[in-house]
């Protein structure tokens, strides 16, 4: 298979997205695609296409996608700091546990780890990075 499509411009894929019903202003709308893509936000305007066709339904405005898009980034960002702060209170507290109970340096004693088997290092040994 061969892909024949062409690279559009900034200002090709406004003119697109304006030619196939999207309202918004052009220069606003070169300036949203130059920093977030066509195919990017091309997600969030697929609600909005016509039944068996590319172009958009009446009345759709660039803004409502954007406040979407938008939405969406903020979700994301509030998701990923909650699992990251998850992710780090889990973490201190199998530290904790884990140092408490073998020492500072257990991760490097493979009875201490009985469910995982070690890869040796050249020698032969079990490696240790500390």
């Amino acid at each position: 298979m061969k892909y024949t499509k062409e690279a559009l411009t900034f200002e090709q894929q406004a003119d697109r997205l304006l030619n196939r019903g999207l309202d918004a202003d052009r220069d606003e709308l070169i300036k949203r695609l130059s920093s977030v893509s066509y195919y990017r936000l091309s997600g969030y305007l697929y609600p909005f296409r016509c039944p068996e066709s590319d172009n958009y339904l009446e009345g759709t405005r660039f803004q409502s996608v954007w406040d979407r898009y938008c939405f969406d980034r903020r979700l994301r960002v509030l998701t990923l700091d909650a699992i990251e702060r998850i992710e780090v209170s889990v973490r201190t507290k199998a530290v904790y546990y884990f140092s408490h109970a073998h020492g500072p340096f257990g991760y490097c004693d493979v009875g201490a780890l009985p469910k995982l088997d070690p890869a040796p290092d050249l020698d032969g040994r079990t490696a240790c990075i500390i």
